[in-house]
């Protein structure tokens, strides 16, 4: 029998094991030896199910009586190697007839390299989505090192970003690490303890620590954490630097349980995932960089704002106090004069204040509307600049608010423009609607400008299309040198955003 078995199944790539009714082997081929690490003498009369673990050996009995009832089973399960490490493999049970004799046969599927690689590949994909929706680097991070764990043998993963001296570093995506740890961790780093992946950041190549937790629990710098490694189950750690156009900026570290050792394709893989880790940190790093210098820009803006403005009309106010003073003192019917002064700076004063909250805080549009804005907004051209400022608005139009904000912004420029560049002493802003969509109108008599040249405010006219072409809309200028200039900037009902 053994040899008609030899015959039909020596050559087959998936392992092969023939059992009896009472479950003993009575053929292995060559192939479920090599997965099972063991030659065929240790296979034979072995009892089938000592070749799964333990938590999985009753599915495996049902498998085999199924099969004495005519019914092939399939299932995924460890099978269990000579060594004591466990590999993934497709088990199918079925019944075959041999010489008469009813046995069953176990056709087992190394399918470990293929699940990994599919974790793999779907961790991955859910790292690239993480970093595209989680709402902070410490999130994205974490997400990453989550995912990390369950596409590996890793216990728990952690990622150290450092300074590029080497002299600061912080832990910022942990998961598997008790809080314990991750405290105890930061606070010997804190007072001096190489943090862990430093090596890998120095030598900027991955470094596998076989016995890493026995000696962190030797060197009394890391003190903080010893009792946190004591309770842990993990001995080795491997750290792969993230790497950034050439710049080392951290180093990702997994922690693997004790006779876990990581293989190459494992390490090259956690070098894919350090690449990430580094392009979330650094995008992450850009966004913030962008945000100050923008939140910068803006803040040396309103301090020019509140100079020319705000701060004129309070020195204003003083001068004109101290005139009334003293001729209160002298004649006190000529400070009638100077106290009316000093009210209408007040009035110019508390209007441009107004403006100005506004800018800061344009959930106003919401509150008060498009309509009592742009008014408010004229009547600061006119009380701080005395130019002959008017407004022609209809009544509070029926618009999403993002139309809303933008018609403001680009008459804000506009008149921001006309004040700066136009020389102009009258000013005229129309909002109208038709079947297109908003039109917005801006007229002065100012010097004009050549507009197919360079001229001053062009930034700004610029900035006003870029708005408008956002929503689908255009804008057109009417200018020539001493003839003033006309703006209309059309915003459709509904277009792109």
């Amino acid at each position: 029998m053994t040899d008609r078995l030899a015959a039909l199944f020596d050559a087959a790539m998936d392992g092969i094991v023939v059992a009896n009714a009472a479950r003993r082997c009575l053929y292995a081929n060559p192939a479920v030896c090599q997965t099972i690490g063991c030659g065929p003498e240790h296979m034979v009369g072995r009892d089938v199910l000592t070749l799964f673990p333990a938590p999985v050996r009753p599915h495996i009995q049902e498998a085999i009586e199924a099969a004495s009832l005519g019914q092939a089973r399939r299932l995924i399960s460890p099978v269990l190697r000579m060594d004591g490490e466990e590999h993934q493999i497709e088990c199918t049970v079925c019944p075959i007839s041999l010489d008469g004799q009813e046995l069953v046969a176990v056709f087992l599927r190394d399918e470990t390299d293929t699940h990994r690689l599919a974790r793999k590949a779907e961790a991955m994909a859910q790292i690239v989505s993480s970093m595209a929706l989680a709402g902070s680097l410490e999130a994205t991070l974490d997400a990453l090192a989550r995912t990390v764990v369950r596409a590996t043998g890793g216990m728990a993963c952690g990622v150290v970003l450092m300074d590029e001296d080497l002299q600061r570093a912080r832990m910022t995506g942990t998961y598997g690490l008790s809080p314990q740890h991750i405290a105890g961790m930061r606070a010997a780093v804190r007072a001096g303890a190489p943090p862990p992946g430093r090596q890998a950041v120095q030598e900027k190549q991955p470094v596998v620590r076989l016995n890493a937790r026995n000696e962190m629990l030797a060197d009394p710098r890391y003190a903080p954490v010893h009792d946190a490694a004591r309770a842990a189950a993990w001995d080795a750690i491997v750290s792969v630097p993230l790497r950034y156009w050439g710049r080392v900026i951290g180093a990702l570290n997994m922690f693997y349980p004790s006779g876990r050792i990581p293989g190459q394709s494992e390490v090259d893989f956690l070098t894919a995932i350090a690449d990430q880790a580094a392009a979330a940190v650094e995008n992450a790093r850009l966004f913030v960089e962008a945000r100050d210098k923008a939140a910068l820009e803006e803040r040396q803006r309103l301090a020019r704002e509140l100079h020319d403005s705000v701060s004129q009309a309070l020195y204003g106010i003083a001068l004109g106090a101290r005139t009334a003073q003293t001729w209160l003192e002298r004649d006190p019917a000529k400070a009638a004069e100077p106290i009316g002064y000093v009210l209408s700076l007040a009035e110019a004063g508390l209007t441009e204040m107004r403006a100005l909250i506004f800018e800061l805080h344009p959930e106003a549009l919401e509150t008060e509307g498009l309509v009592a804005v742009l008014n408010r907004q004229v009547e600061a051209i006119r009380a701080r600049h005395g130019l002959d400022a008017r407004a022609a608005l209809p009544e509070e139009p029926d618009a999403p608010l993002e139309v809303k904000e933008a018609i403001y912004r680009i008459a804000q420029e506009g008149l921001h423009n006309i004040v700066k560049h136009a020389k102009a002493t009258q000013v005229d802003l129309r909002l109208s609607r038709d079947d297109e969509g908003f039109w917005v109108e801006l007229t002065d008599d100012g010097q004009g400008f050549d507009s197919d040249g360079t001229f001053p405010g062009h930034l700004g006219l610029r900035s006003m299309r870029e708005r408008a072409e956002r929503l689908g809309g255009s804008l057109e200028i009417s200018s020539a040198p001493g003839e003033g200039t006309r703006i209309r900037v059309r915003i459709p009902l509904a277009g792109p955003t």
